[in-house]
């Protein structure tokens, strides 16, 4: 069995009971996803074909295309609820998590991609989804997404609907608060500002034991606006751990953004950033990953983790969420880090390969599947 999930496999039993006691709030997006494959060749109806299997197949074709013209079929396979929140709320809810979820899952009414995540999660809908067409591939995948929905979200839509009272419940009863997606939310600086100025000074005293986590999603349509909200995140810190999730390239942009050398494509490098990112913001953590490697930092030193490779996965739209939610799950219930780098790792290696969430009691069964075939791991 791989070293670096030993350890879970001895401590995850005595760890579940907690899970029902942990309460998670997340905001502010919500999308309804399309899941597709590109078509390469067709051969028959349905799905009988060959899709494009890597992002620079497709993109070839692209480009072939430019100065003519092409058809491109996409093949449905399925929809899904999609955005950060909804998908990470998810993850949590699974392993038995009380989560609150915050965003655009339809106004007046639910949207009916969301009614079974209705079920397992409190929506407060502040607006309709955004559509997204998730291009999948062996390799990654490309969003087409229609945002425009997302114009309306921001904190005079929060207040109005939900009220500041209601907003100060939720966050004084988390012990995780994640905010995501400011990538995608033009409102979201107006949410930190109002969250910082009216809402958290009102709670009781800092606690430092709740975790603020902040995923900005691909910030590199609002470079410009980068830096300014890293510094509304750093102010969190002064109200609890505030920890930033970021993917490799998210890496390498707010490395750009703070004036630090970029990483190389190591651990050990990778995790020299980091711990500069940590320091140069004056937060409890932050914690980076590509597809081989996660690796993280914070006052006590850094850690890596390799990844769990899965050559022919079912689906891929939503696995760095799913490793979000199984890092700060590890975190949640004490983990240190390494442990909870390999928890992080082992939710997105279980969801793209069931298109499900995991639950936490499925963990050392789904171990135990992978030392029986290694090559995948």
């Amino acid at each position: 069995m791989s070293e670096r999930f030993t350890s879970l496999v001895e401590k995850i039993p005595a760890l579940l009971p907690r899970c029902g006691e942990l309460r998670c709030v997340m905001g502010f997006d919500g999308t309804v996803d399309i899941i597709c494959r590109v078509v390469r060749e067709r051969y028959g109806p349905g799905a009988d074909f060959d899709p494009f299997e890597r992002i620079r197949d497709f993109g070839g074709h692209i480009v072939k295309a430019d100065g003519r013209s092409a058809l491109i079929e996409i093949f449905r396979q399925r929809e899904k609820i999609g955005g950060n929140s909804p998908i990470m709320a998810n993850a949590l809810a699974a392993s038995g998590l009380g989560i609150d979820c915050i965003g655009a899952f339809g106004r007046p009414e639910i949207h009916p991609a969301y009614h079974d995540f209705a079920e397992r999660v409190r929506v407060h809908s502040i607006a309709e989804p955004a559509i997204t067409h998730a291009l999948e591939f062996d390799n990654g995948k490309v969003m087409l997404a229609a945002l425009s929905s997302y114009e309306s979200i921001n904190s005079a839509t929060i207040r109005e609907i939900l009220g500041d009272p209601a907003m100060c419940d939720l966050i004084g009863q988390a012990d995780l608060f994640c905010l995501l997606n400011w990538s995608c939310l033009p409102g979201m600086d107006f949410i930190f500002d109002w969250l910082l100025d009216d809402i958290l000074p009102v709670l009781p005293a800092a606690d430092y034991s709740r975790i603020f986590f902040f995923d900005l999603a691909d910030p590199s349509p609002r470079i410009a606006e980068l830096t300014t909200a890293l510094e509304r995140i750093a102010r969190f810190a002064n109200h609890g751990r505030c920890v930033l999730g970021m993917n490799f390239n998210e890496t390498l942009l707010v490395c750009n953004a703070l004036g630090i050398d970029q990483p190389g494509h190591t651990p050990d490098s990778l995790c020299d950033a980091l711990a500069a990112i940590r320091s140069k913001l004056g937060i409890h953590m932050a914690m980076g990953h590509s597809m081989e490697f996660v690796s993280c930092a914070d006052a006590s030193g850094t850690a890596s983790v390799e990844g769990i490779i899965t050559p022919k996965p079912v689906i891929t739209t939503g696995a760095g969420d799913h490793l979000n939610a199984g890092f700060c799950l590890g975190l949640l219930l004490g983990l240190d880090l390494p442990d909870a780098l390999a928890l992080g790792v082992l939710f997105p290696g279980f969801y793209v390969r069931e298109a499900r969430p995991p639950e936490l009691p499925e963990m050392p069964e789904f171990i135990a599947r992978l030392q029986s075939n290694p090559s995948n791991v």
